[in-house]
């Protein structure tokens, strides 16, 4: 029989999405019988408090990332010396956790400082290979660095399936520790479930994009014809409304996200890695959406508009217009 472990969970606050792909394997590590304390903060601390309410969640340093409305070379740098001093704050936070708790493992998505060389640590990414507009020579250096710190890299693709450059191929200095280990998903494809004919928008990742991008749905989606559901990606706080045919959600449990997902007839949403996943394990048609100046959801959205699986719009191009030509496409 094996040793039941403890197990800290480190889960970086980027909008929803690495805690909701981190969902399958804390469920799974649980259902074996581990003792799993979690630690994040923000919007994602609020999703795994309401997700797991019997287990603990501590709350650790933020990034604090941003995406403005005009991302430049300085935001760019800015938020490099944010990663920076993050990290740092995370490995103090963890040598102080570590002087009052005893664990077996730390398991982190994406948050670099949570490693510790005398404990088996591993970090989950899909990011071996990091997109960057310049410098990426010296960006992926640092990116390197950090992850040899740890035990082990988990990605969640196989041959960069899915991630494509991001992952694939796995830089040699990181090969002996990287298992690839498939797609993460907290939803599971059901072959009895009936598409009905309406849009389902989900808006995620840091502000004030995020916040901009809800907007900018409201009101084409409040216009048109078609029946519509908007996600806020705000589990914080708890609303519905109805403008026209669009009915505004804040924040919804697995369970009815899940059927309202699986029941849509083309998903809307930003092209970050882990709505990506679910969209593809229940095989959703996809109109993309960018997050501006975040490089890698600019690369994930062109390398599947090149193999003709999604459809992509910028940011500044959406509009009712350009929304109905994509779903034409679709069709």
């Amino acid at each position: 029989m094996l040793k039941k472990k403890k197990i800290l969970f480190a889960v970086l606050n980027w909008g929803l999405g690495h805690a909701t792909r981190s969902w399958e394997l804390i469920h799974k590590l649980t259902e074996e019988g581990n003792e799993v304390v979690l630690a994040s903060d923000g919007v994602a601390k609020n999703f795994l408090e309401k997700e797991f309410p019997n287990l603990k969640v501590h709350n650790i340093p933020s990034y604090n990332i941003r995406y403005g409305i005009r991302n430049t070379v300085f935001t760019m740098l800015k938020n490099g010396v944010k990663t920076q001093i993050a990290v740092k704050k995370e490995k103090k936070w963890l040598k102080e956790f570590l002087k009052q708790n005893k664990v077996d493992q730390i398991i982190s998505d994406n948050r670099y400082g949570f490693y510790n060389s005398s404990i088996n640590s591993v970090i989950i990414t899909h990011q071996l290979n990091i997109k960057a507009p310049f410098g990426s020579r010296l960006i992926n250096a640092q990116n390197h660095k950090w992850l040899n710190r740890f035990h082990e890299i988990w990605v969640p693709d196989m041959n960069g399936e899915l991630s494509g450059d991001l992952s694939n191929p796995i830089p040699e200095k990181l090969l002996s520790k990287v298992k690839q280990i498939g797609w993460l998903s907290r939803f599971k494809k059901n072959k009895s479930t009936i598409c009905h004919d309406f849009l389902l928008a989900v808006v995620s990742g840091p502000e004030p994009q995020k916040s901009i991008l809800a907007e900018k749905l409201i009101k084409i989606l409040s216009k048109t014809k078609s029946d519509s559901i908007l996600y806020l990606g705000s589990p914080e706080i708890k609303k519905q409304e109805k403008i026209g045919n669009l009915i505004i959600k804040s924040h919804a449990s697995t369970v009815e996200f899940g059927k309202d997902l699986a029941r849509a007839k083309v998903v809307i949403g930003r092209s970050g890695y882990s709505s990506i996943m679910d969209y593809k394990t229940l095989d959703k048609k996809m109109i993309l959406i960018p997050t501006p100046g975040q490089s890698e959801q600019e690369y994930l959205g062109k390398y599947l508009e090149s193999h003709s699986e999604v459809k992509l719009i910028t940011q500044k191009e959406l509009s009712i217009t350009s929304l109905k030509s994509a779903l034409c496409d679709k069709n």
